[in-house]
């Protein structure tokens, strides 16, 4: 496949050759064996006024593209895929014009993903100046992802289908709402050091990882678990903000009252609500963050358990202790000993 980047500033009328900044070729072939090619295409952007960093990684079969872009001024970014490959989007932060038209509305797709099957897509991007887009895509071929997850599981048996019939298809009919995990993986993905052999090994564990908890997080809310209708389309972005607090506020959280209160809904909605869309209850998911944070924190071995625990807002480094013990079946001080 290929996959082609162009770019402009408002004020140029038309894409043209002169704007295309870079086409790479993605292999059908799935080899174990190739090696990931790391590319830095931020001073293609860089030269046209924008702050960037844009990374590519590169082997065969799949093609991962980090983007970290702080526009200067309102751009166009078009981005066109020439084959048919299977597509992964998160857009861990920015506001986008998803279409064409120049009446588009101004779409958030703050915390969002999607999994797609794509034949041909062609797409531009309408960037606001002075805003953000945070995002990690990937794109891998048919053959890299049957072998990732097989063409007959039943875990993902329509979007299979559909792939295999060549039909343009999504997981789901919209973008779904990232998880902590999917953050914490692209994390990952972003600061993995290992070289050769290892790194092509470590980026396809993770992507399979990624690809696990789309299709999970897909299989509870829509198949094995109906829909409740009780949940309307505002509901459902307060308790996305309620998360993204959370995520920020994981070592002195708000209690549920007060929360309930910042995102404007309800204390019983905002835990029914929680629990169907993020498959967890508020406790357990603060508790799940503050444990793989702990985690990271006690192998880098920079702090003392006591520090760590105050880190994590424990004020009694027993309880910390007693705490992680639970989690992850041992205490920390086991994994610096």
């Amino acid at each position: 496949m290929n996959f082609l980047s162009q770019v402009k500033p408002e004020r140029v009328p038309d894409f043209s050759a002169d704007h295309l900044l870079w086409e790479t070729a993605v292999t059908e072939e799935h080899n174990i064996e190739s090696i990931i090619e790391q590319q830095d295409r931020s001073a293609l952007f860089q030269a046209a006024g924008k702050e960037a960093v844009i990374r590519q990684l590169s082997t065969s079969g799949l093609v991962a593209l980090d983007t970290r872009l702080l526009t200067t001024e309102n751009m166009d970014w078009l981005l066109t895929v020439e084959k048919d490959c299977i597509l992964m989007e998160f857009v861990l932060s920015g506001d986008i014009y998803p279409g064409t038209g120049p009446h588009d509305k101004l779409k958030n797709a703050d915390g969002l993903h999607q999994l797609q099957y794509v034949r041909h897509l062609s797409r531009i991007c309408r960037l606001s100046s002075d805003t953000l887009l945070d995002a990690f895509c990937i794109l891998l071929s048919k053959d890299f992802y049957f072998t990732l997850i097989g063409k007959t599981n039943k875990i993902h048996d329509d979007f299979a289908k559909h792939i295999r019939a060549g039909r343009n298809t999504g997981l789901a009919a919209k973008p779904l709402p990232m998880n902590h995990d999917m953050r914490r993986i692209i994390e990952e993905l972003r600061t993995c050091t290992r070289k050769g052999s290892f790194q092509r090994l470590c980026l396809e564990i993770k992507v399979l990882e990624l690809i696990l908890l789309q299709l999970e997080q897909f299989h509870y809310q829509f198949v094995e678990v109906t829909p409740r209708q009780s949940l309307h389309e505002d509901d459902i972005k307060k308790i996305r903000s309620a998360r993204f607090i959370l995520d920020d506020a994981y070592n002195d959280p708000p209690t549920i009252r007060r929360l309930s209160q910042l995102v404007g809904v309800n204390e019983i909605k905002l835990k029914k609500g929680f629990k169907e869309i993020f498959n967890s209850t508020i406790h357990s998911y603060v508790l799940k963050i503050r444990m793989e944070k702990a985690n990271q924190l006690v192998k880098e071995q920079s702090l003392q358990m006591k520090e760590v625990a105050l880190e994590l807002g424990y004020k009694n480094p027993s309880h910390f202790s007693a705490a992680f013990k639970k989690h992850f079946g041992f205490l920390p001080t086991e994994m610096v000993g």
